[in-house]
């Protein structure tokens, strides 16, 4: 019914009174092209017919509603029998210029991404954000309401680099090519919206600055640029009324990238504030984002003390949580040693395992709280000490094993300076407030905070250190990141990693 109208007719301004019905009645029939044309039919309603004129009169509502039926989740069956030929003159019979040029390009992206063709189709999106930018955000002025497009042709991009890069696996130059290209065609979007919002123009373009940093920050994690994610962030942090104006969908994107930034700077509350946010404003009806937002949350819980319950766990299929929870609360060191390097995959597919190399100070600190409430005195021996952590390393409980005071073990000079140097990182790090007394060898706890909380504590993330080259760093570790998931059922490659990450630490 709707490519039998011509909207030049006398009789069109009668036919838009039944449009709000058609459109329904397109939505059950789930034909995306009809319903994108009943759309676009629906926002030239004004006298003047002209694209250029959808902005006024509260359309960027509309605008809204169109961008749901530019992502790749809408089913666009009717492409599936035509040729290039037939969407040109699609787009050329229902769009404006410079719409219908940029239409009739992502019709064929959605083309080459039905039928898995994400080489052709990253190349035809990348050229789609470039004219969006070049035809649309440069050229009109004081108006918004197409930024909703903008934002999801962003998105769209960043996924078809995902899925290019997949297929380039094992050449990780054509992957950072892959992702620069698209963080360089977002970022122009982006420095253009940046200017609106420093000039205060009128009806500015700002409202998709926040879409466009969540794209930038996906970006540039997989490139490993984190100082110009951490720009992106930054921003938004000092204008927080761009923050208040985005979607819900953005802000919890975004939260999450904030929450991963505070995560590599070790900055765990602000982190768990975060991956809260994110959570708590998530959907219900998202369980899989749920879920990966608990991935991120449920680690940074454990620095700062709060173990998740088994029954979170279970509902989110995340119980390899519970290894670590169990080893950190025994002051099982052989535990965790178990517990890590049998999820040390797991945390590689997160890029979470730099935490790792920090799960065993708190399984030490543990250990010295236990042995100093058994021992019922701030003066601790280093013997019982030394005891209880060789007993750990053994596969001991020592929560659960008292009697190891009477232990006698067999002095060993290089476990001995081992146990050591784990002591004194303790006291230096602030996992403990004490002090080594060398005259009577012991350890003298602090009267009131002697376990600080661990918020407090001091960690070293050797991924992200500014002093020691810390980018050049931080992409050594996505390659080994990568060598690891390469070799799925080698642990030797993992303890490989384990040894690069205690390196880094001692450098």
């Amino acid at each position: 019914l709707c490519a039998t109208v011509n909207i030049n007719t006398p009789v069109a301004p009668k036919f838009y009174i039944c449009f709000p019905l058609i459109f329904t009645l397109h939505l059950r029939v789930n034909n995306a092209l009809d319903e994108l044309i009943c759309s676009f039919y629906i926002l030239s309603r004004h006298i003047e017919y002209s694209i250029s004129e959808w902005g006024q009169g509260g359309t960027s509502e509309y605008g809204k509603q169109i961008k749901k039926h530019l992502s790749f989740q809408r089913e666009y069956t009717f492409l599936h029998n035509c040729e290039e030929v037939s969407i040109d003159a699609v787009t050329k019979q229902y769009f404006h210029n410079p719409f219908d040029y940029i239409f009739n390009m992502h019709l064929n992206v959605v083309f080459f991404h039905a039928f898995k063709s994400y080489s052709d189709g990253f190349h035809q999106q990348l050229e789609l954000v470039k004219a969006f930018n070049s035809t649309v955000l440069q050229v009109i002025e004081n108006e918004n309401w197409f930024m909703p497009f903008c934002c999801q042709f962003s998105k769209n991009l960043v996924i078809l680099a995902k899925l290019l890069a997949r297929r380039a696996s094992n050449d990780q130059v054509k992957i950072k090519a892959i992702f620069q290209e698209a963080a360089d065609a977002i970022l122009q979007c982006y420095k253009l919206c940046q200017a609106d919002f420093r000039n205060h123009a009128v009806n500015s373009k700002e409202i998709g600055l926040l879409s466009l940093s969540n794209s930038l920050c996906e970006l540039y994690f997989k490139l490993g640029q984190i100082d110009d994610c951490n720009v992106c962030i930054e921003f938004i942090m000092k204008n927080n009324s761009l923050f208040d104006i985005a979607d819900n969908a953005d802000k919890v994107k975004y939260k999450c990238y904030c929450g991963q930034l505070s995560l590599l700077k070790w900055n765990f509350k602000e982190a768990e504030e975060c991956f809260t946010f994110a959570l708590k404003h998530v959907p219900k009806q998202y369980p899989r984002l749920r879920k990966i937002i608990l991935k991120y949350l449920i680690p940074t819980g454990i620095f700062l003390g709060k173990v998740p319950s088994k029954k979170l766990l279970e509902t989110y299929d995340l119980m390899f949580f519970h290894e670590f929870a169990a080893a950190l609360k025994n002051g099982n060191i052989c535990q965790l040693s178990n517990a890590i390097e049998s999820n040390g995959i797991t945390f590689a597919n997160m890029e979470l395992y730099y935490i790792l190399h920090a799960f065993p100070s708190l399984c030490y600190r543990r250990i010295v709280r236990i042995v100093a409430r058994i021992v019922g005195s701030k003066i601790i021996s280093l013997q019982y000490l030394y005891c209880a952590f060789t007993l750990s390393t053994e596969g001991v409980n020592v929560i659960s094993f008292p009697n190891f005071l009477m232990t006698n073990i067999v002095d060993n000079c290089d476990k001995w300076n081992e146990f050591h140097c784990i002591l004194i990182n303790l006291i230096a790090k602030k996992n403990i407030n004490a002090s080594i007394s060398t005259a009577d060898n012991t350890l003298v706890l602090n009267d009131s905070t002697s376990s600080p909380s661990l918020s407090e504590a001091t960690y070293t993330n050797p991924l992200f250190l500014k002093d020691c080259h810390g980018k050049g760093i931080f992409r050594l570790s996505r390659y080994l990141n990568k060598l690891m998931l390469s070799a799925r059922n080698d642990q030797a490659c993992f303890s490989l990693a384990l040894r690069f990450v205690n390196l880094c630490e001692t450098k």
